[in-house]
């Protein structure tokens, strides 16, 4: 199983990574990716980054670089459990790609807030991707949730910097969201979250784990950049 798009990078733009968009890119080149999103921290978590950043590029981040093609994303923090983000809408309209993610230090639901955070953030036509669900501690509502991102044509992020967390919780938050996944039919996307440049498009321990429980290859959306292109509805030019 080999994944050629990798769409949750972070570059040194954002406080805890340490690597530019250019050696983000010639990673993604010397791995044989055809595709990978820039998709660093918006402003209101401690990593994120000044609101300008995201203004000025889609304006002069090239769309091809050493023969990668490179979408001008965000990772916007949800606020709350009535799914508020971080960034306006005008300005989500101009990226290519959006992850919505609860983070720590901004806003971490808990089991009784779960359900209606995501509800109210897979409802908003805006959002792409929902990052590191398997992030929370709190399990139950995973088939709702899931179940509510395949009717509202929202992907489920599988993160590989999670699944190589330090933190078992997390691991195994990573399994059970797999499992729940398989057993929905549900799409899915594959990424790194890398913060260095080294870590990008590594997603081996990923696919080998859904390999071995059989998750089919036309459910990742992100195998390639045509099969994406395709669930977007967008090609990019």
């Amino acid at each position: 199983m080999k994944i050629l798009t990798d769409l949750h990078t972070h570059t040194n733009r954002s406080s805890h990574a340490y690597s530019t968009i250019y050696e983000n890119v010639a990673q993604a080149a010397k791995r044989g990716l055809e595709l990978i999103a820039i998709t660093d921290h918006a402003p209101t978590s401690n990593e994120g980054i000044h609101l300008n950043h995201f203004i000025y590029l889609p304006i002069f981040l090239p769309r091809v670089i050493e023969g990668v093609t490179v979408l001008r994303g965000i990772e916007v923090n949800i606020l709350d459990e009535t799914g508020k983000l971080d960034i306006s809408e005008r300005l989500l309209d101009k990226l290519d790609i959006v992850i919505a993610s609860c983070h720590e230090n901004v806003f971490e639901p808990n089991a009784e807030q779960l359900l209606k955070t995501y509800t109210a953030v897979i409802n908003n036509p805006r959002v792409d991707i929902i990052g590191h669900l398997c992030r929370n501690d709190f399990y139950s509502d995973f088939d709702e949730i899931i179940r509510l991102a395949m009717t509202h044509n929202k992907l489920i992020e599988i993160n590989n910097l999670s699944f190589k967390s330090r933190k078992p919780e997390r691991i195994e938050g990573c399994k059970i969201l797999m499992q729940k996944c398989l057993e929905n039919d549900a799409k899915i996307v594959v990424n790194s979250d890398a913060h260095f440049c080294t870590h990008v498009g590594e997603l081996e321990e990923i696919t080998d784990y859904l390999k071995n429980i059989g998750y089919p290859e036309n459910l990742i959306i992100n195998r390639n950049k045509a099969a994406l292109f395709e669930f977007l509805g967008k090609d990019f030019a």
